[in-house]
């Protein structure tokens, strides 16, 4: 939230030049001035206090929208996991099956191997002499080898489906594990959002009064530059009578500065630069400034415009030389 400085024009109550000032009222100005200094700084650290909290709003609430989306992310996380631990589940359970089926199909084939030895053996002593008998046990021999060879398979295809099988175990453990960790992270984040939305709650009350105190501060602010531009004109008066022009410049620079349309301020400014620092352009200046914001019936218009033509005049001659 951006907290807008409001610069006030404020209009005073003409001061005549002629007001005396005693040391005490000088004083007490002074004392009343430091009191406005200091509220008007409690004012600015409040307004700059407004901003940080309003910027913490602002920063929370991104913090929240993240928090859920992060819940969202984790909650199709764990159903992903879910799903896969449920697909390792099944896959495990027909791996452990056709493992059975292979035992299965081993025992029989050393079943059959046992049969086709003493077949062997058989046909060699019924057919020792025959020609035929020779082929047919070359024959056998040959299924013999073929049937070894496909036992030697089936057991390296049972050793693989055993590391398979450990490795789906180990990766189904390892899902449970994380499972269980984005339970306890997703019961974690569903506190912290719950602490959030109460504490967003009374933040959101406390934003609902912002705009009456700050126009509350704009008020004071107003009152204050008021009290401020006067106190330093009073001030620049009190400095004129007492001839310490210099200061007197300072009071009245200040007094413009808070209250750029104080006509009197700028006739004093260019009066001290006419009568006491004879320095024409400064007042010329000055009173022209004057001359824009005064009234029509200022009785000082008639001898500045004078003071000003005078010297214009004058100025223009000598160029003329």
């Amino acid at each position: 939230m951006r907290i807008i400085t409001i610069t006030v024009l404020i209009s005073l109550v003409c001061v005549i030049p002629a007001f005396s000032v005693t040391q005490e009222e000088h004083d007490k100005l002074n004392s009343e001035y430091e009191k406005l200094r200091q509220e008007h700084t409690a004012l600015i650290q409040d307004r700059n206090n407004l901003r940080k909290q309003a910027k913490f709003l602002l920063k929370y609430k991104q913090e929240i929208t993240k928090a859920q989306q992060a819940m969202l992310d984790i909650e199709q996380e764990r159903s992903r996991w879910e799903l896969e631990r449920q697909t390792l589940k099944a896959i495990n359970k027909k791996l452990q099956g056709d493992i059975k089926l292979l035992k299965s199909q081993v025992e029989n084939l050393g079943v059959t191997q046992m049969q086709l030895e003493e077949e062997r053996d058989n046909i060699k002593k019924t057919l020792s002499k025959s020609k035929a008998g020779y082929i047919i046990i070359d024959d056998f021999k040959r299924q013999i080898n073929d049937h070894k060879k496909e036992n030697s398979r089936l057991m390296s295809e049972i050793k693989r489906l055993k590391r398979k099988r450990e490795k789906l175990e180990d990766e189904l453990v390892k899902a449970e594990t994380t499972a269980d960790v984005t339970k306890d992270q997703v019961k974690e984040l569903k506190q912290k959002y719950s602490n959030a939305v109460r504490t967003n709650k009374i933040l959101e009350k406390k934003l609902k009064r912002l705009p009456k105190e700050f126009a509350e501060i704009a008020r004071e602010n107003k009152v204050l530059l008021k009290r401020t531009a006067l106190m330093h004109y009073n001030l620049g008066v009190f400095y004129s009578k007492n001839k310490e022009y210099i200061r007197a410049i300072a009071e009245f620079e200040k007094t413009i500065e808070l209250n750029p349309e104080d006509a009197l301020a700028y006739f004093n400014l260019g009066f001290i630069y006419a009568e006491h620092f004879v320095n024409r352009k400064k007042a010329i200046e000055r009173f022209q400034q004057y001359l824009r914001l005064a009234k029509k019936d200022d009785k000082d218009i008639d001898w500045v415009k004078r003071y000003i033509l005078t010297w214009q005049t004058w100025e223009g001659k000598k160029g003329i030389k």
